[in-house]
């Protein structure tokens, strides 16, 4: 039972349908995943900071373990090209901020600390509502796919909380500890990319992104598509996390209003 089981949780790639996109499999998931992060963050947002300083160790290294189990599987199976294993997507920057924000110190931290304040909240959110890799890939109950929606889910979960204490200030600074860490990412893929004609990153070709405009500027020019693909992992990010941070600053200061006025 055990290893029937198992051998479902790890099938071989196209063994069964994929969950897909906008379908029901993805759009229950949606909600479920949606429904646990508001759930931990209730149970969550008073921790204290040394707290959620421990919360980022552990996911640090859970992730980790999670991701070697990943890497595994793809080996196992001989999917051995860079885009099936290779940890260097956008959202696999998490895993080595964690690492930085949780064990660093200095500007390693702050490096970290940067990815997980600004980088995060879209990420996880944008898989989550356009799952683009594991989900168009595998049926839903693959432990790929699960440990996909775990992952994002973690991005949201942890950000937030960065974000509700505001230990981690969004300003400039942050900002260009966000984007000297994310173009040294993109170098080091763009470099991989052609010389493996791989697609790390999503930066050599918009790979099922749902998009027309986007596929056509594609079609147009190699150049501009790999441009704008790193435009927006640079700009979308930044302005969402400002735009949550003054919001969260505004909802604590109508609280502490509302508190007072009693």
């Amino acid at each position: 039972m055990m290893s029937q089981l198992g051998s479902l949780f790890f099938a071989p790639l196209d063994a069964y349908p994929a969950a897909g996109m906008f379908t029901t499999p993805h759009l229950i998931s949606l909600v479920v995943c949606l429904i646990i992060v508001l759930v931990a963050l209730k149970a969550s947002l008073k921790k204290s900071w040394e707290q959620v300083m421990k919360l980022t160790r552990v996911i640090a290294i859970v992730v980790t373990i999670l991701e070697g189990v990943k890497i595994a599987y793809n080996f196992y199976y001989g999917y051995t090209w860079l885009d099936a294993w290779f940890p260097l997507s956008f959202c696999s920057l998490f895993i080595y901020a964690t690492w930085m924000s949780g064990f660093g110190k200095g500007w390693i931290k702050k490096v970290g600390d940067a990815f997980i304040v600004m980088g995060c909240l879209l990420g996880g959110i944008g898989f989550l509502l356009v799952p683009t890799t594991s989900l168009m890939r595998y049926p839903i109950w693959h432990f790929l796919c699960l440990y996909s929606l775990l992952f994002h889910m973690l991005m949201i979960y942890l950000s937030v909380l960065y974000l509700w204490h505001r230990r981690v200030p969004i300003n400039r600074y942050t900002y260009v500890y966000f984007s000297v860490y994310f173009l040294i990412s993109a170098l080091i893929c763009i470099g991989l990319n052609t010389i493996y004609d791989s697609n790390l990153m999503i930066l050599r070709e918009p790979y099922n992104v749902p998009f027309q405009f986007i596929q056509e500027i594609k079609a147009q020019s190699q150049m501009a598509y790999t441009c704008l693909a790193t435009l927006a992992y640079l700009i979308g990010p930044g302005l969402f996390a400002f735009g949550i941070s003054a919001w969260l600053k505004a909802k604590k200061v109508n609280n502490q209003t509302s508190d007072f006025s009693y």
